[in-house]
């Protein structure tokens, strides 16, 4: 024979109790001790709990309650559903056992204390979805009420489900934390290639504006060296005497040859002429070649000195180029020895992570076990 219904049994008080039981018997139109499971969510409204009809968890709740599917659900069944958290009656009132605010409860109906425990689970446990929670705590609640009204068989069954929900948390928190951990490590591993192509594009660019620089310079030195050669040749041109400096030799020659010419000799005067032309022209050739001789010397000169100036240069150019590649490759080393550190504490961490998962659950397992 089942025992009277208590207040204390949901951790209500009497007149919270004898609230809930009144509007329980207003939709119980026949009086036949229950009322239809789609007045549920009315019926609570009423009590001044903002629920829906399409409630997912009122849904899920409903269906354990009323496992055969019956459609109704009697005051034992809507005080479980009314005194759980997510549902929210009572809540904020004295009298609510511990079990109904805590966290996530085991098989022998001991909650842990939510945001205490939360503290230190692991993010999947933290940020456990609220409806979840409410629906395993609605179930156990249910178990133990069966276990205390004597009905075993339907505590039998929901022992059995809780367990298959509880592994099926298990398995999706597992693959919802090593989703997430894959996250992570994708994150890193996308930031530094993004990195790394930030970095080449910043020291391709630098070593454009290098070479840029340095084929500038080096068309300025030639173009210098340029101007420089024409100065030259322009101030010897400037130099060279009108007149040509001729030897005694043939000035006397031509002397001679105007003298016969006067004395009107013409015979004698046109040999002379003949032996002074070829005299001058001589002298003339020789001039012009000791004049080049010196003009190629001097600007044989200045010609080396420019080659040196662009050797110089260019080694300049090649110094810098080698210490832009110098420097190049040491940030690139301690960028990917700072990406080696990152990926390494992120492993580490993901490690004690996961460690700690497995010791939760084994520990849990172990505790489910004992009740």
């Amino acid at each position: 024979m089942s025992r009277t219904i208590q207040p204390e049994d949901f951790g209500l008080s009497q007149h919270q109790f004898d609230e809930i039981k009144t509007v329980f018997d207003q939709f119980d139109n026949d009086a036949s001790g229950a009322i239809p499971t789609g007045d549920v969510a009315a019926a609570m409204r009423k009590l001044g709990q903002p629920v829906d009809d399409q409630d997912e968890v009122l849904g899920m709740t409903i269906g354990t309650v009323d496992p055969e599917g019956s459609g109704h659900i009697g005051l034992n069944e809507f005080l479980v559903i009314m005194t759980q958290s997510h549902l929210g009656y009572g809540d904020a009132q004295d009298g609510v056992s511990e079990a109904n605010t805590g966290g996530y409860v085991d098989e022998g109906g001991a909650g842990t204390q939510g945001h205490k425990s939360q503290a230190n689970l692991p993010p999947e446990l933290a940020a456990e979805d609220q409806a979840v929670q409410d629906f395993l705590r609605i179930l156990d609640e249910h178990r133990r009420h069966c276990e205390r009204e004597g009905k075993y068989i339907e505590a039998e069954t929901a022992s059995r489900r809780l367990k298959e929900l509880r592994q099926h948390e298990e398995n999706r928190r597992r693959e919802a934390m090593r989703s997430r951990q894959t996250a992570e490590r994708l994150g890193i591993e996308e930031a530094h290639m993004l990195e790394f192509e930030q970095f080449n594009a910043i020291w391709e660019q630098r070593m454009q504006e290098y070479e840029k620089s340095a084929e500038e310079g080096l068309e300025k030195l030639k173009e210098k060296h340029l101007a420089e050669i024409l100065a030259f040749q322009e101030e010897w041109q400037n130099k060279l005497p009108r007149k040509p400096k001729l030897s005694k030799e043939l000035l006397n020659m031509r002397k001679i040859q105007d003298t016969l010419a006067r004395q009107e000799r013409y015979q004698e005067a046109q040999k002379i002429k003949f032996k002074a032309d070829e005299r001058e022209a001589w002298e003339l050739a020789r001039l012009q070649d000791q004049l080049s001789q010196t003009l190629a010397a001097k600007e044989q000169r200045i010609r080396q000195k420019q080659h040196s100036e662009l050797t110089g240069l260019a080694k300049r150019i090649q110094r810098g180029r080698e210490e832009y590649k110098g420097l190049r490759q040491s940030e690139l080393e301690r960028r990917l020895q700072r990406y080696k550190n990152v990926k390494d504490d992120l492993t580490s961490k993901q490690n004690i992570e996961t460690n700690s998962f497995n010791r939760l659950m084994a520990s849990k397992l172990k505790t489910d076990k004992n009740t």
